[in-house]
């Protein structure tokens, strides 16, 4: 049996609606009366019925509501007590990562970590930052490593690393022997962008907006959905772009590409990391937060 049946369920029961309990996992109501049915066709027999424009359980599904609730608790508790017993070094730890964290930078923390605690297994997930933040609001993940900040009432974090943005030409181009770039240069040229929900796109978008420029007036070629992906239509000719520090500094340089500074201060921003608001963590999860913030 998936517990997140379960955990649909005896928030339906609670919540006495199916739209609300799909907004609160972030699914849609058909995604949600699926599950109930499911759970219906499991046990063969009807556990919710209507009342008014209310949902209340039936004799069958009030027995089953008390128990699901049981069932939540003390697998939640086994989980706690477990993780305890063996005082943090065995565990499963669920990392989620936009691209550059998750290519660039994430790799290096992930095998100091694993030195220190080998018996936890960690599994990486990459995507873009809204993919990331919306799995880690339905705790699908324990933490994310993300180039921007969401506004999420589900989701907490903090500032965690800076990085510079910086301006990507082909090889060849008439601003390759260029130290330093400014934004108003840029306006007629040929641009290459992230895809939307790009963290490295939401902070060029933002970029571009302080210097009263939107994204509709750029002649824009492409959008590409990895940062490779942009590096290498780049070098191919195909435009300019904005991307990473993080992303030049592990490219090859003998790569047909010419990174450049930007002259603006705000050509920063910051990476965030992210985990869902809760009151108490596994302890495979406190031991990488604590890990990440004395490094």
């Amino acid at each position: 049996m998936n517990l997140n049946l379960f955990k649909t369920y005896v928030r339906v029961v609670e919540t006495k609606n199916l739209s609300k309990t799909a907004e609160e996992f972030g699914l849609s109501q058909p995604a949600v009366t699926k599950q109930i049915q499911s759970l219906e066709d499991y046990y063969g027999v009807l556990l919710l019925e209507r009342a008014g424009r209310r949902l209340k359980p039936t004799e069958a599904g009030e027995t089953l509501y008390q128990y699901a609730r049981e069932i939540i608790k003390l697998l939640e508790k086994t989980d706690n007590i477990m993780e305890t017993v063996v005082e943090s070094k065995k565990g499963n730890l669920y990392l989620g990562a936009s691209t550059i964290p998750g290519q660039y930078i994430l790799p290096d923390y992930i095998k100091r970590f694993s030195d220190s605690f080998p018996y936890i297994n960690i599994t990486l997930d990459i995507g873009d930052t809204e993919k990331i933040f919306k799995k880690v609001a339905e705790r699908e993940l324990d933490i994310g490593l993300v180039g921007g900040w969401l506004s999420n009432r589900k989701v907490e974090g903090f500032q965690w690393l800076q990085d510079e943005l910086l301006l990507v030409v082909p090889e060849n181009h008439h601003l390759m022997g260029r130290d330093e770039v400014s934004i108003e240069e840029l306006l007629h040229e040929k641009w290459i962008f992230r895809e939307k929900g790009s963290g490295t796109r939401k902070a060029t978008e933002e970029l571009l907006n302080n210097h009263g420029i939107k994204k509709e007036d750029l002649h824009v070629g492409m959008e590409a959905g990895s940062t490779e992906a942009v590096l290498a239509s780049v070098e191919s000719g195909m435009g300019i772009s904005i991307v990473s520090n993080w992303a030049i500094k592990k490219t090859d340089p003998h790569r047909r590409i010419r990174s450049l500074k930007i002259d603006d201060p705000g050509a920063t921003r910051f990476f965030y990391i992210i985990y869902p608001r809760q009151k108490s963590r596994r302890k495979a999860v406190e031991s990488f937060l604590d890990f990440i913030k004395e490094e």
